[in-house]
């Protein structure tokens, strides 16, 4: 998936977030991160940006 990205990015082109979940997360964790995520940022915010979950 990484170099997958930087081709993007080479290319100009954009992508709309992407998060990578830590293996040992447990899914409320992860829901309760998402719902954060989506009542307190626009999606906007999110262009081209790689982050970890949870933060």
């Amino acid at each position: 998936m990484p170099d997958h990205l930087e081709d993007y990015w080479q290319n100009n082109q954009k992508i709309w977030g992407l998060f990578w979940v830590c293996p040992m997360t447990k899914i409320g964790e992860l829901a309760k991160e998402l719902i954060m995520i989506w009542e307190t940022s626009e999606a906007e915010e999110w262009i081209n940006v790689v982050d970890w979950i949870p933060f």
